[in-house]
């Protein structure tokens, strides 16, 4: 028993570690805030489409198309979309703190923790954890869009959103979403059966093994312990159900319908991630409560050490890893 628990922390603590050491980077001022905002934006558009390209291009399809666990993981994430968004109907009157609240507890930050996580507990880099970040990418884009552009300030001229308005940015959302773009190339040039010439592949693998550290340094040194306290109870809220509700609900399903181990795992990061930090973006540029998003980032990040070592040990314990 503790040795499962050791081996628990040990597969999730070097993951926290960095993201430490970007907080002390910050409150040692070595970087600002602005140095934090334009690394992001390097992060977004440069080094992870990077990182997943290399991760899609090349790869045996046959192994990550587990059409179960692409069904469960869609419908999964639709109805929790769902459940948080009756929640802050009935809970909150603020509109740009809904739109903040439900993203918040839905989004995870999968696509730089998902990859990472995974391999660090199955020693391996398994085909699904790629294809779980093929899936989410453009999913929680859209039902981001969709949540943001509703309860965001930029509505119509007559106070109400325009539905053709909200079509238009979705679809201008994914297609220029720099990691959708990244994901969907490799996969034609794979299906092409296009190789890299030595001269581009080595420089490629080289920003593709940069991009984890580098993300996980930028999320550390973004944390903002700035305006919790008039939004504490909503972040705890919306913390509790990314982190507890959402994985309490769906592990034990994805176990009752034969999901195998390896998607477990991929699953249980998911649910289990601290809130995307691309949701703070997100949420300040469409009109959202952007301090909410901050809130709900932060915690769920903190607090995501203790939910993610539980739900690995209870995963060793049951034998899925």
């Amino acid at each position: 028993m503790l040795y499962d628990l050791i081996f628990s922390f040990n597969a999730v603590i070097p993951i926290f570690l960095i993201m430490l050491l970007g907080l002390v980077v910050r409150r040692l001022k070595i970087v600002d805030v602005s140095t934090t905002t334009q690394m992001n934006s390097l992060l977004f558009k440069v080094v992870l489409p990077i990182k997943l390209f290399n991760a899609v291009h090349g790869s045996d399809y046959s192994q990550m198309l587990d059409w179960k666990f692409v069904a469960f993981l869609i419908v999964s994430v639709i109805v929790f979309f769902f459940i948080c968004w009756i929640i802050a109907v009935k809970l909150i009157k603020d509109d740009k703190k809904k739109g903040a609240f439900i993203q918040g507890s839905f989004r995870g930050n999968y696509v730089i923790l998902g990859v990472a996580i995974s391999t660090e507990v199955l020693g391996f880099t398994p085909p699904l954890a790629v294809t779980g970040v093929v899936m989410v990418v453009p999913l929680f884009n859209v039902l981001s869009v969709i949540i943001l552009t509703i309860y965001g300030e930029k509505k119509g001229e007559s106070g109400k959103v325009e539905s053709g308005n909200v079509i238009k940015t979705i679809i201008t959302s994914i297609l220029t979403n720099p990691l959708i773009i990244a994901i969907f190339a490799g996969i034609t040039l794979t299906l092409l059966n296009i190789e890299f010439i030595p001269l581009l592949s080595a420089p490629v693998n080289m920003m593709a093994s940069l991009a984890t550290p580098f993300a996980l340094l930028i999320m550390g040194a973004s944390l903002d312990f700035s305006k919790i306290k008039e939004r504490l109870q909503l972040t705890l809220i919306a913390s509790a159900l990314k982190l507890i509700v959402m994985p309490v609900i769906f592990i034990p399903l994805a176990i009752w319908l034969g999901i195998s181990p390896e998607g477990i795992v991929v699953l249980l990061v998911l649910y289990a991630a601290p809130t995307a930090i691309v949701s703070y973006v997100m949420a300040s540029h469409m009109g959202t409560d952007e301090h909410l998003a901050s809130s709900i980032v932060l915690f769920t990040s903190l607090l995501s050490i203790l939910t993610f070592t539980i739900g690995v040990y209870i995963l060793r314990v049951l034998g899925i890893v």
